[in-house]
């Protein structure tokens, strides 16, 4: 896929100016399984979207264990932490679980085009809307249900992925041990 046609599929922008303006800014960039999307500490340098593959967020945590706080895998999905918000240093990691090809907006073209083109914020501001609402879609789910519902909710948010990443990272993810994670999809708890 090119920036054109995803531009114009994935994330219709419709005006011209614009279009042209991020068509000279913006890359499509492909990654490996393992690559890691940026440095921990670090502001983010760009918001990605999802082409194609599966990307994983993680939080650091002792030791080198790491939480995953979810995945990325649907066309045009936003790979990019909240603190895009006021650019500082990102606290969650990003890492490349199956080869993917994402579409790069640099955050600096971002912050530069919002005040003439409404568009850029609608873009920006409605990315910021989803990375809190799954946020909060993700505590309820965390907080409020057993691990078979954890387990059912994950089938239906992340449909067609259970076999495509890390059971670890997917038993992370819904706060339950591996084995746990294997009873249940047993229907042994």
């Amino acid at each position: 896929m090119d920036v054109e046609t995803f531009m114009t599929e994935i994330i219709p922008i419709k005006d011209k100016r614009l279009k042209a303006i991020l068509a000279k800014e913006c890359r499509i960039e492909t990654y490996k399984r393992g690559d890691r999307l940026n440095e921990l500490g670090e502001p983010d340098q760009s918001i990605r979207f999802v082409i194609s593959g599966i990307v994983r967020g993680y939080f650091p945590g002792e030791k080198g264990k790491e939480t995953t706080s979810g995945f990325g895998f649907r066309p045009g999905e936003s790979i990019a932490g909240t603190r895009l918000l006021d650019g500082s240093a990102n606290e969650m990691g990003w890492e490349v679980v199956e080869d993917c090809e994402l579409f790069c907006i640099p955050v600096e073209t971002i912050f530069r085009l919002r005040p003439e083109f409404l568009e850029m914020c609608d873009l920006h501001a409605g990315e910021l809307a989803k990375a809190a609402l799954h946020h909060m879609d993700s505590r309820k789910m965390l907080c409020l249900k057993t691990a078979k519902e954890r387990y059912e909710w994950f089938l239906v948010h992340y449909p067609g992925i259970i076999d495509r990443v890390s059971h670890k990272d997917v038993a992370s993810f819904l706060n339950i041990t591996p084995v746990t994670l294997s009873r249940v999809r047993n229907g042994k708890e």
